[in-house]
């Protein structure tokens, strides 16, 4: 299955968003510090991003910034409790194939991850 990065600043999704895609069968690498998953995305190879939007030092943009630089073929998600229409575009501009709305459904998460993961091959 996939290797997936899950970056998000509530320990709660974090933990619990770790156990449903590991019971997908996925790979996961949860990062709470987003300044650390920063490093990590430009130096380790993913299948898929899922970010938060609100994080500091590194805001979950900037994060999928320096993701589509290292990996440019590498599908994001956001999933956040953030949901302006600009975002979301800009999202969508930097390789987002899905935005999530917290909170989310267990299947809107289940659907995106396999959307995304059937995206890029």
């Amino acid at each position: 299955m996939a290797r997936i990065l899950l970056v998000d600043d509530e320990e709660t999704v974090l933990r619990s968003m770790g156990i449903l895609l590991k019971g997908e069968g996925h790979t996961i690498v949860a990062i709470q510090k987003s300044d650390e998953a920063a490093r990590l995305v430009q130096s380790e190879s993913f299948d898929l991003l899922i970010t938060d939007l609100r994080m500091a030092p590194v805001d979950g943009m900037q994060l999928m910034r320096l993701a589509h630089e290292s990996h440019p073929a590498m599908p994001m998600i956001v999933i956040s409790a953030y949901a302006a229409d600009a975002i979301a575009e800009q999202s969508f501009a930097t390789g987002c194939v899905a935005y999530i709305k917290k909170p989310f459904r267990i299947q809107q998460v289940i659907d995106a991850v396999r959307k995304a993961l059937a995206s890029s091959g």
